[in-house]
Parts: C-alpha cells; sequence; structure tokens
C-alpha cells in the first residue's frame, strides 16, 4: 500500500461525488467510497483513511510504476493541498450555502483524457456528455490520440465540428504540437491553435489541467446559474469579490448546484 498524507480538512465523501459524474466510463468508477481506476490492465484503489489523514492506494510501493501511480492520484485529488487562506477570502465575500471548506478542484489521471472530456462536454449537459464519452469508448476501446484518429467517429450525437477538434488534438499530440509536460501557459497557447478549443474550454482546463487559481470559464451556464447572475458580464461583476481564488468558487458552485 502507498500512502499521501492529507491536508485537512479534505471532503473526500463529496470529491468523490463531483468526481463521479465525470469519470472515464470504463476506467474509472466510485465503489464503496472508493475511486476506482484501470491502468494497464489493474484496477488501482484509493482509499481514505479518516483515522490517519491519508489517501491509500492498493498497490506495492515497490511495484514498478509505484511512483506514476502516487504523481497521477496526486494530481488528481491534490491531497497536501491547504486551502485555509482561500476559504478564509471566499468566506467573506461567498455565501455559506455554496461554501464547501477544504474542496477543491478535481484534477486528472491522464490530461488528454481531461481534455477529450472537455471537449465533449462543450454546450452540453454532464449527464449528455457521459453518455458521448460511453459511446467513444465504445468505439475507441482506449483514449490514445491515435485510437482518436482510427475510430469510426460517426453518429456520435454531437457536431462534425467538434469531432473535428478530437481528431485535430489527437493529431497535434502526434504530431508534437501539444505536450502535457510543458508549463499551463504554453500548453494553453497550443491549445488554442486548435479550431474548436475556445475560451470556455480553455478556462475549464486551466482550472483542472493547469492548477490556475483564479480560471474563470464565465461562459459556462451552471456557473451563471449556480451564482444567480444574469449573464456573463454580470458573473465576471460578482466573480470580482472572490478573486485571485475564482476557480475555486466556481468549483463549489459547481458541485453544490
Amino acid at each position: 500500500m502507498i500512502s499521501l498524507p492529507v491536508t485537512q480538512p479534505f471532503p473526500w465523501d463529496q470529491l468523490l461525488s463531483y468526481l463521479s459524474t465525470r469519470c472515464i466510463p470504463s476506467f474509472e468508477y466510485i465503489d464503496n467510497q472508493c475511486f476506482n481506476r484501470l491502468h494497464n490492465g489493474k484496477n488501482i484503489i484509493v482509499s481514505f483513511n479518516r483515522d490517519a489523514k491519508q489517501l491509500e492506494i492498493n498497490i506495492n510501493p515497490n511495484t514498478k510504476n509505484s511512483k506514476e501511480i502516487y504523481r497521477r492520484v496526486e494530481q488528481l485529488f491534490y491531497p497536501a493541498l491547504s486551502t485555509d487562506i482561500i476559504y478564509k477570502h471566499l468566506s467573506i465575500a461567498l455565501p455559506e450555502s455554496k461554501m464547501m471548506k477544504g474542496f477543491r478542484p478535481i484534477g486528472c489521471w491522464d490530461p488528454f483524457e481531461l481534455c477529450i472530456r472537455t471537449i465533449i462536454g462543450q454546450q452540453v449537459s454532464v449527464a449528455a456528455a457521459q453518455t458521448i464519452m460511453h459511446r467513444l469508448i465504445d468505439r475507441c476501446e482506449i483514449l490514445t490520440p491515435q485510437s482518436i484518429l482510427d475510430a469510426n467517429l460517426e453518429k456520435m450525437g454531437m457536431p462534425e465540428r467538434r469531432v473535428q477538434t478530437l481528431r485535430d488534438l489527437g493529431q497535434a499530440v502526434i504530431d508534437t504540437k501539444i505536450d502535457f509536460t510543458w508549463p499551463w501557459s504554453r500548453l494553453d497557447n497550443a491549445l488554442s491553435e486548435i479550431s474548436g478549443i475556445g475560451p470556455w474550454t480553455r478556462g475549464y482546463l486551466a482550472i483542472r489541467l493547469g492548477r490556475d487559481p483564479d480560471a474563470f470559464p464565465e461562459t459556462d451556464v451552471g456557473l451563471i446559474r449556480a451564482a444567480g447572475a444574469d449573464d456573463a458580464k454580470n458573473l465576471l461583476d460578482i466573480a470580482k469579490r472572490w478573486q485571485p481564488y475564482r476557480a475555486y468558487a466556481a468549483t463549489c458552485l459547481w458541485s453544490l448546484d
């Protein structure tokens, strides 16, 4: 077993609830208050030991890829993150009913998968995006740049332009025009060169992939509704009070909406 120390507060149940509707179908799921991930043919289980205040991963620390698994779990849950200063600031401007201390943006297991999931989620509900993701996995089996290029993506339930964006992303990764090890600013610039990856998509990815604490996709319909705003411009005005932690405010609003 590998353990990762957790900085309190750490609302594990709420984090899993948020992640449950955004899991990568066939590869990730929540069961018995644990996160399960299929990786290289093995099921990785991550649990939270409340007494020991640590995340626990069901693998031997001496296994060949244990360091990689550790890194992926860390980039998914950010267990060492201290949010005290963040929520002290937000408590002044965000209603108590819209705030959950310790809640933090969920990262990802795999950056390419997250980009695919985010593109599919453009202008559709979370549930609709998951339905399309199921269809995509059925056709690709695995989510890799080459599998996206090789698969038949017709009649997927999304616009052809969005399908092309998926293909363009896959090709860009294969051509090394995009490298997910780059710093976020460079990666963001590269993503902006792909048609169909606009401000909303990059704003959302800036939160989950770029770890930008102030990233804020103000055109998100769910955010506008949850904040009680009239439109994106009004939401930006409201969100001025949340700076420089708008990403955390957004994540709370999404999770509690």
